[in-house]
């Protein structure tokens, strides 16, 4: 089935309370000004149907300008993030907080989130009292697959809520050394030994290639599920440490049944079976990198 992503937006009916900005202006909550700020196209629409109008266009430009994070597509990892932005009395949004799930690929899903919405166009600015107000609104954004073998956010959490997530890396500071970088953070990648002569870009995709040919040839099926004929798909999360050592192996089977412990030891061990990496590199400095990738056993029909 081919793959493609939608996303939902939600407009915040939360009242938020009234904060003051550094020129101590006041920024009311979208919900509780006179008149709500609205695009330009839903100004025919009566007052009651605005809201849902500008909703709609926030869907319609998302659809049409969201880049779904390429690393999360490829191992079919869903999310959301909610986002906090300020509309000006000129009109224009200014997106203030992001937060994402809690995953090896938060950042990646957070900086999408927020590239996307602060390219909408300006608004026509709300009014309180007469007189044209800044406002703030909240909107989650779905980022979700159709695939029946994708990786729910909820799910990843409820396993391992401590799983590595991405980090602000201080310039100077020597603990951050300590930190662990996503795969799709950092600034150079760990790398297979065939991978080392390419550039960047093909890197990655040697990256993904070499990843893949290992599972192909180290995977044997549990001989006890082969002849049950039962399928599984293990998540592996791990992590390649400063040496370029796999370390930190977490592994989760989407189906549950009797066999789930022989997939998952066989997931484990494939993992562990890795070579060493030249490890990942961030201003030039060896750190950890997290890395996720989904397991199939499945059997020839």
């Amino acid at each position: 089935m081919k793959k493609y992503f939608y996303f939902v937006v939600l407009l915040s009916l939360n009242g938020l309370s009234q904060v003051n900005s550094n020129e101590n202006q006041e920024i009311l909550s979208f919900n509780k000004v006179d008149i709500i700020p609205i695009f330009e196209n839903c100004k025919n629409e009566k007052r009651d149907n605005q809201r849902d109008c500008v909703v709609n266009y926030v869907n319609a430009h998302i659809e049409k300008n969201l880049i779904y994070p390429e690393e999360a597509k490829r191992v079919n990892l869903e999310s959301k993030v909610f986002c906090t932005f300020i509309i000006d009395e000129s009109g224009k949004v200014t997106v203030t907080e992001a937060k994402g799930k809690p995953t090896s690929f938060k950042r990646a899903f957070e900086n999408e989130a927020i590239r996307v919405l602060n390219l909408l166009p300006k608004f026509i600015p709300a009014k309180h009292n007469n007189q044209v107000v800044k406002v703030q609104a909240q909107y989650e954004v779905e980022f979700k697959l159709e695939n029946s073998k994708i990786i729910r956010i909820d799910e990843m959490v409820a396993y391992n809520p401590e799983y590595p997530v991405s980090v602000a890396v201080a310039e100077s500071s020597e603990e951050s050394l300590d930190e662990t970088i996503p795969f799709a953070v950092i600034e150079q990648i760990p790398l297979f030994e065939n991978c080392k002569k390419l550039n960047k870009e093909e890197q990655v995709n040697c990256f993904y290639e070499e990843m893949k040919k290992h599972v192909e040839k180290h995977l044997k099926y549990p001989k006890e599920a082969k002849k049950n004929k039962v399928e599984n798909r293990v998540i592996t999360m791990f992590e390649i440490d400063k040496s370029g050592k796999v370390t930190n192996i977490k592994v989760r089977s989407r189906q549950k049944n009797e066999y789930q412990a022989l997939f998952e030891a066989e997931a484990k061990r494939i993992i562990e079976a890795l070579p060493l990496f030249s490890p990942g590199l961030h201003r030039g400095k060896p750190f950890k990198v997290s890395y996720s990738i989904p397991i199939n056993f499945t059997l020839d029909k």
